[in-house]
């Protein structure tokens, strides 16, 4: 075997070997942007729950307040128990939409592991 040969065999190699680190750094890069994904839906949820019970404390607070003997006008014509009550259906909503991306992420990546590989 002459240079020319080694040198052809070993540039081979190094391309082969150069393909395969780029097929692996693509997949690594691919499930860590799943991953960043399903942690940000994570999160996302987590602080809308945190909102909602905020808000469902206000809101009980208030309600609270407004049923108090003394209270005057009564709970269902209070404005501002009505703000709480929609900002917290609001709340609910975004929550349950966040929650079904987070399902649909994590049910697609569920999948992709059972995929077979080629």
């Amino acid at each position: 075997m002459d240079k020319k040969e080694l040198y052809e065999k070993a540039e081979q190699a190094l391309n082969q070997s150069f393909e395969a680190a780029k097929k692996s750094v693509k997949l690594v890069a691919q499930k860590a942007g799943e991953a960043a994904q399903v942690t940000k839906l994570f999160v996302e949820k987590l602080t809308l729950e945190h909102q909602v019970t905020k808000q469902l404390t206000r809101l009980g607070s208030r309600l609270y307040e407004k049923s108090s003997p003394g209270a005057g006008s009564s709970p269902v014509q209070d404005d501002e128990l009505r703000v709480l009550i929609d900002e917290t259906r609001n709340l609910e909503t975004k929550l349950a939409e966040v929650e079904t991306s987070l399902q649909q992420q994590l049910r697609q990546k569920k999948l992709a592991r059972r995929r077979p590989r080629s």
